[in-house]
């Protein structure tokens, strides 16, 4: 028994008829370590993109097995935007 002493005692799973939520301590916002932090998405010419873009392809479709993998992705139904 002293093999196992060392193991987490963890509490009893609630009743699957019970769909309370448990008490949040007081904590009802999550705190973030930069209270100014603002999040922006990278801004990219569309020029530059599309340069990259021309440039890797030929790369991408030349990789083994690229034209299975694209006509496994192909959608077969036809559609209207």
């Amino acid at each position: 028994m002293a093999v196992w002493s060392y193991m987490k005692k963890y509490p009893e799973p609630l009743p699957t008829d019970s769909f309370c939520l448990r008490e949040t301590s007081g904590h009802d916002t999550l705190e973030f370590p930069i209270s100014d932090f603002v999040s922006h998405p990278p801004k990219i010419e569309l020029q530059a993109m599309l340069r990259r873009i021309e440039e890797n392809m030929p790369w991408r479709n030349q990789r083994p097995g690229a034209r299975e993998q694209r006509l496994a992705e192909k959608i077969s139904a036809e559609f209207v935007l």
